[in-house]
């Protein structure tokens, strides 16, 4: 007497694979998007590393001024550079 379905006559389907052949094809896709997303960010935090933007540069400058490290009449200067040479 043997289980029904089980012995040298049962075929296994393709997605059988003792059960796991679907759940192992989503955790590879899963892992697959995970990988392709970290490796988006990482590409877009070197662009951004690369190229300041004036935005940046503005940040920085009021950082500096801030803590002091700056007299007004530098930052004024530096505010002026800044905005002459994203304006031509």
């Amino acid at each position: 007497m043997g289980f029904r379905g089980h012995g040298p006559g049962h075929h296994h389907g393709m997605m059988d694979c003792g059960g796991y052949g679907i759940t192992w094809l989503i955790v590879i896709i899963i892992l697959l998007l995970i990988i392709a997303t970290l490796a988006y960010k990482l590409i877009q935090n070197n662009k951004n590393e690369s190229n300041p933007t004036e935005t940046d540069a503005l940040e920085i400058l009021k950082k500096r001024y801030a803590k002091g490290e700056l007299t007004d009449e530098e930052f004024k200067h530096k505010m002026k550079t800044i905005n002459d040479d994203n304006s031509g």
